[in-house]
Order: C-alpha cells, then sequence, then structure tokens
C-alpha cells in the first residue's frame, strides 16, 4: 500500500458510518478521505519523519504559552475530529490544531454547527490547522487546505509537503529531499508557497538547483503567524469592521515564528537512510 495511494478500502459508506470508523480507531496512523459518493480511501500514512514534523510544529506553537502545563492560554494538539466546513455532519481531522483556552473566547451555545462553531465535544474551533502530507498528493493536501477556510474561525492553515527522497546522498548520508510549504489566510485570495527542501521540486540534484534553505534565521524561510489570531472571536458574525483580538496578558510573544531549515533538518535526520 505504501506506494499505491490514495488507496480504496469502501463504497457506499454513510458519513455516520465513517465517523464511527474513525472513532473507534481501527486503522490508526493512517489519513482518509470520504467523497461524497460514499468511497472512502486512504490517502497517507504515518511515518518517522511526518510524526518528526507534527511534533516540531507543535512545539513552535507552544513557545507562546511561556512554560505553562495546566490551563494554558493556547491549546495545541494534533488529531482533534472537527466538522467539515463543507460537508453536514462528517468528521475532518488535521496533524495539528491551534486553538483558544475556553476561558478567553465564547464557549458554543448551540450544539453543532453553533454559533460559534466548535469541535466534536463542543470545545472552541481551531484558529490554527496545520496538514503534513507524506504520501498524499499536493494537490490533495492544497484541496484539503482551501476547504478547512471555509469555517470563517479558521485563521490560517499551513500545509507541509514531503516530496519523494532522491536517489542522492548528503555528505552526513541522508538522502536530498525536496518540500513544500504552503500558507492560507482567511480572507486573502490564494496562498504563499515556500520551496525549502535541499533541493528546488522538479529539478536536478546539483549544486545549480539548491533552494537556498541551507541555515537557521533566514527570513525568507521562515513563517509568520500573529499569535492572535487564535483569540479571533468576534461577538458577531460578520465580524465588525475593525474588530482586533485581544491576546490574554499571559501571552507575551506576538508572532508565531516557524523555521523551515529546522523543519527540512528533522525530515533528513528522521527519514529512512
Amino acid at each position: 500500500m505504501n506506494d499505491s495511494f490514495p488507496f480504496k478500502i469502501g463504497s457506499k459508506i454513510t458519513a455516520e458510518e465513517y465517523n464511527n470508523f474513525l472513532q473507534r480507531k481501527e486503522s490508526s496512523g493512517y489519513k482518509y478521505e470520504h467523497i461524497t459518493n460514499g468511497d472512502v480511501y486512504v490517502i497517507d500514512m504515518s511515518d518517522p519523519e511526518h510524526n518528526a514534523v507534527v511534533e516540531l510544529l507543535q512545539d513552535y506553537f507552544n513557545i507562546a504559552n511561556g512554560g505553562v502545563i495546566l490551563n494554558k492560554p493556547i491549546s495545541v494538539s494534533g488529531d482533534g475530529f472537527h466538522y467539515n466546513p463543507t460537508v453536514m455532519g462528517q468528521f475532518i481531522a488535521s496533524d495539528v490544531i491551534v486553538k483558544p483556552n475556553g476561558n478567553h473566547v465564547q464557549q458554543p451555545i448551540v450544539p453543532y454547527p453553533g454559533p460559534p462553531p466548535g469541535d466534536k465535544n463542543g470545545n472552541p474551533h481551531a484558529r490554527i490547522i496545520c496538514e503534513v502530507a507524506n504520501k498524499q498528493s499536493i494537490g490533495n493536501l492544497r484541496n484539503k487546505c482551501q476547504n478547512w477556510l471555509n469555517q470563517v474561525y479558521v485563521r490560517y492553515v499551513l500545509g507541509i509537503k514531503l516530496h519523494e527522497k532522491r536517489t542522492t546522498r548528503d555528505l552526513q548520508r541522508r538522502f536530498y529531499r525536496s518540500m513544500t510549504a504552503m500558507l492560507f489566510q482567511q480572507g486573502v485570495p490564494g496562498y504563499i508557497t515556500w520551496d525549502f527542501g535541499t533541493h528546488q521540486l522538479g529539478r536536478p540534484t546539483d549544486n545549480a538547483y539548491l533552494s537556498g534553505c541551507n541555515a537557521p534565521n533566514i527570513p525568507a524561510f521562515q513563517i509568520t503567524i500573529p499569535v492572535n489570531a487564535v483569540f479571533w472571536d468576534p461577538p458577531t458574525i460578520p465580524a465588525a469592521a475593525g474588530y482586533f483580538p485581544v491576546v490574554p496578558p499571559t501571552v507575551t510573544l506576538c508572532n508565531f515564528t516557524i523555521d523551515l531549515f529546522e523543519i527540512q533538518q528533522e525530515v533528513l535526520n528522521q527519514q529512512e537512510n
């Protein structure tokens, strides 16, 4: 199955049956997609480099909590079920979700679909979503990222695609690899993209086509997301002109900063070499 994604595993499956399957976690470690015609596909699978990227992203977002363990102002987790914003009643999950502590925003006063919207258990909805793709196609990844933005409470979506390893290695005997990052912002057309692997995507593996992502702290390979996006909670929808999210005083960080070189190196270290 590893080289055969997407892989069809079911047909004529209702949204309720699909949700029950996900909640039973009968086949953890895989990503699934339920099509409106009832077909279900495995679209990706977990592996060490995927897991390492997810863990690193969670670490970046947790920095804003300043070391707080209990009752953190910002909740960072993975694989939390939300409702698909374009398919009524269907569950979807992402690799990383970033949401506000319920003490700092309005709680859902009406069960799904709100207002305001919540996750499967009625907790505050995620404001920032991260999707990490290994075998999943970049087109499918892009579509899923864009789909999240159909929920207005989702303010940013970050997609990271790990392309196939190349056949040559660096001096540390790690296979070269291309990687792509895409950042989507609510209300902003299109998206920003970064080609941050060792070599440019689709180009030969030689020094003429290095990506330039070769050290930490290079501004061109850092992704910045404002922390106040996590606390987006307008009194009314649509938000009134001039509305600005209020960040709790315990959060002193203004921006989340994700260094793509560090992600690149973590992938190269964790992949099978």
